[in-house]
């Protein structure tokens, strides 16, 4: 199977507000195994063609624990994650950087300095 059938199903969810998990991955590649992709439909060898939405309908159907809702779709991850990870972030005090010297200190200066600006 081609990454591109695995990509155009993926894609599909997504456009769907769905994040497919690795376990529904492997079956797409176990179900396509020797299909090829052309335009918006799946050519299954000896068994005729399937549209990428029907499959991903019958695919959600069959597994619906390897779907899972996107939060933010507009965002891509990695700039959802990061954004998350500053809001969990606590600030850094005085206390914190007082207990430290040297390098560590100055890097913790460095860190608070940013945060605040950051915010």
């Amino acid at each position: 199977m081609s990454n591109q059938i695995e990509d155009a199903v993926i894609s599909a969810a997504r456009a769907k507000g769905f994040k497919i998990n690795s376990a529904v991955c492997q079956t797409i590649a176990i179900d396509l195994a020797g299909s090829s992709l052309e335009g918006d439909t799946i050519l299954i060898p000896s068994k005729g063609s399937l549209k990428v939405a029907d499959y991903l309908r019958d695919l959600h159907d069959r597994a619906p624990s390897g779907f899972s809702r996107l939060q933010q779709p507009d965002k891509p991850d990695d700039e959802r994650t990061v954004s998350q990870m500053r809001r969990r972030r606590p600030p850094i005090t005085a206390d914190d950087i007082a207990k430290y010297t040297g390098v560590t200190r100055s890097h913790l200066v460095e860190l608070a300095a940013s945060r605040s600006t950051n915010r």
